[in-house]
């Protein structure tokens, strides 16, 4: 005896079987691309998906009494796009190449004499890893910024970017 859900099943298999007895086909050699692509959706869907997913980990900082040409000589080293600023033990402020281009362009200092703690955008606009992308991407472009650092019990674990959210984007 079959109750609820299973009691519909068998009279719709079987009038599906009935309707396609007299077609030939080999359902292995069948791909519908679409119905992939929407299942891809369902599964990786940016709303469902975490930022510990897909932020990068390891996370420069610098104390804020450091100056610009350190900042400047660590980005280039290690090839990343910002570097947390921290004061005391605790994120203070971020820098990001934007930033030191820009107060580059506009001040006529050498980099050694800026001090991060008057160079670092602040107040820190952090998000914890267990909020989705989509609510990354909602945060990034209120506050228009392209790094978003990670903050787990008052400590950074990690920082996603406006990057990070379009490579994801574009191979999911």
């Amino acid at each position: 005896m079959l109750i609820g859900q299973q009691a519909v099943w068998i009279p719709l298999v079987t009038a599906l079987e009935n309707r396609h007895a007299g077609i030939p086909h080999k359902i292995e050699d069948v791909t519908d691309y679409s119905t992939m692509e929407d299942l891809f959706k369902v599964i990786f869907r940016p709303d469902l998906v975490t930022i510990a997913s897909v932020m990068t980990w390891n996370v420069m900082t610098l104390d804020h009494t450091k100056t610009a040409y350190d900042a400047a000589s660590i980005m280039k080293e290690k090839r990343i796009g910002s570097v947390i600023v921290t004061a005391y033990g605790k994120p203070f402020g971020i820098v990001t190449e934007k930033d030191l281009a820009r107060i580059s362009a506009f001040l006529d200092l050498p980099p050694k004499s800026l001090i991060l703690s008057y160079l670092a955008s602040r107040p820190l606009i952090c998000a914890r890893p267990t909020q989705t992308i989509q609510e990354a991407s909602i945060i990034m472009q209120e506050y228009h910024i392209d790094h978003l650092p990670i903050l787990e019990k008052d400590e950074i674990v990690g920082v996603i970017t406006t990057q990070d959210i379009a490579m994801y984007m574009l191979y999911t």
